[in-house]
């Protein structure tokens, strides 16, 4: 029936519904809306609409799609396909099922779809003595935020935190905001101060390793007030009494530094402490010949030695092994703290044939400490670590040298350098300490001659070139161009 008059189509309403996956189609809809016709075409009353039927299609008056809607006045058409332009009629029915003329068509094209967010990775890693989470390496949709959580494990405090390569201090926590780009967090983590013991008027003893060749033994110390009598050494045994102590420094009532030496205490020089000021105690210990010396470093001060080739105690001239660090403070108080105790091995000599000993593997950060002589003036001799037994100065990733010239350096990327021009001579003992960051590829470097200060020569220096990505260090290496060296006393922190 053509008699229907079908009012125009008053409002068009369009909306469109969110993507919910990358492969859901048809998530946009148009909402149509009409007016309700009144009479026929010829003018007379329409009395009994039986409903309309909605048409759509993807060209002009031509519509695959019909929808029954009942009375109705208005009806959403879902699941449309995205970027599409769609044509739109309606038309109506009577009670008896006669229909109308389509209403006048509209258009309407539905949006593109958002593009997919972009997609960034965030990598994690952290040395020995923590964790990071999450760990690895996790995907982040862009504009999104990422919390790293960083934690040392028992015995160990955050050292450094870097992102992209760049130290964001020893923070316990990251967040990574708006993510537009790639990022890679690392966590170093370093051994923890220990809490200072606390000599006192009662005996304490702390066992060590058994001792029966030589070995060397290096402790911080603070005495509370002048004019104290403390003492700390090592004996065979838990001590209970001076007598059970075979080798010991000794802060004095009068105010000085000495050291038992047979049936007295004595010392080279008479060397004067302060309350509340660190000392550094080195003492090198032959137990076989039941001798040793010992050597005293002030806070910011020079090794002085005070006693050399001292008697162990008289009581103790026989005793084969030593295994307790005993200490006792008969008047005032002694703080002691950082004990190493590291036992002599047979020295390293360097020659034109590249040497290599293994040591326990290390992924974090360490501190080296090794004594080394230069057999003459002058020489060509390197020291330092590697990934893998060296075979070339490529393979060495952190390195200390007795250079041509005359001076002790350093390597530092792709060239050598030293921030102090620090000279060596011939025969001559230096102590070397190495503090190397594996994660970061950085390192620090000290040089003490025998008798002489510490003196930095290397800050933050980076691994040599070929070694910049180096996860592991497990080797000391030697090698000498020119000349000879010893290395000896290796010490791995």
């Amino acid at each position: 029936m053509t008699r229907i008059a079908l009012g125009a189509l008053l409002a068009m309403t369009i909306m469109t519904s969110a993507q919910l996956a990358p492969n859901t189609a048809q998530a946009a809809q148009a909402t149509l809306t009409w007016s309700t016709p009144t009479t026929y075409t010829d003018g007379s009353s329409l009395t009994s609409l039986g409903g309309y039927t909605v048409h759509a299609g993807i060209a002009p008056g031509s519509y695959s799609q019909h929808f029954n809607v009942g009375n109705l006045t208005s009806y959403t058409v879902s699941e449309l396909s995205d970027a599409t332009k769609y044509y739109f009629s309606v038309s109506a029915q009577d009670a008896a099922g006669n229909a109308s003329a389509p209403s006048n068509e509209v258009a309407f094209t539905t949006p593109a779809p958002p593009p997919p967010a972009a997609l960034y990775t965030l990598t994690s890693s952290a040395g020995t003595g923590g964790t990071i989470s999450p760990a690895g390496s996790i995907v982040v949709s862009q504009g999104t935020s990422q919390t790293f959580k960083i934690a040392p494990a028992t015995g160990y405090q955050i050292q450094a935190v870097t992102v992209d390569g760049v130290s964001v201090g020893a923070v316990a926590s990251y967040t990574f905001s708006n993510v537009v780009a790639n990022h890679k967090i690392a966590a170093s983590f370093a051994a923890a101060t220990p809490t200072p013991d606390t000599t006192t008027a009662t005996w304490q003893n702390q066992s060590i390793a058994p001792q029966t060749g030589s070995f060397s033994a290096v402790f911080d110390v603070t005495p509370s007030v002048v004019n104290i009598n403390a003492i700390a050494g090592f004996s065979a045994a838990a001590a209970a009494d001076y007598t059970g102590v075979a080798a010991l420094v000794r802060f004095n009532p009068t105010g000085t530094i000495d050291a038992r030496n047979g049936s007295t205490y004595a010392a080279k020089v008479a060397l004067p402490y302060s309350a509340g000021k660190s000392y550094r105690i080195r003492m090198q210990v032959d137990v076989k010949n039941h001798r040793y010396d010992a050597y005293v470093t002030s806070a910011g001060g020079t090794e002085t030695q005070i006693a050399a080739a001292y008697a162990f105690r008289t009581e103790q001239a026989t005793v084969t092994t030593l295994n307790t660090l005993s200490r006792y403070a008969k008047a005032g108080t002694l703080q002691l703290q950082n004990l190493s105790v590291t036992s002599a091995s047979a020295p390293l000599t360097s020659s034109a044939l590249w040497k290599n000993s293994a040591i326990a593997s290390k992924t974090g950060t360490f501190t080296a400490t090794f004594d080394t002589i230069p057999n003459a003036a002058k020489i060509n001799a390197v020291t330092g670590f590697s990934a893998l037994a060296a075979s070339r100065y490529e393979d060495v990733a952190a390195l200390v040298r007795f250079n041509p010239t005359g001076t002790i350096d350093v390597r530092n990327g792709s060239t050598y350098s030293a921030k102090v021009a620090l000279p060596y001579a011939a025969g001559k003992s230096y102590r070397v300490r190495m503090v190397i960051n594996v994660p970061n590829h950085r390192y620090d470097v000290y040089v003490t001659p025998a008798g002489g200060t510490e003196t930095q020569i290397a800050a933050a220096y980076a691994f040599r070139t070929e070694q910049a990505a180096a996860t592991v260090l497990n080797n000391i290496s030697l090698f000498a161009g020119t000349g000879s060296h010893q290395v000896l006393n290796l010490s791995l922190q």
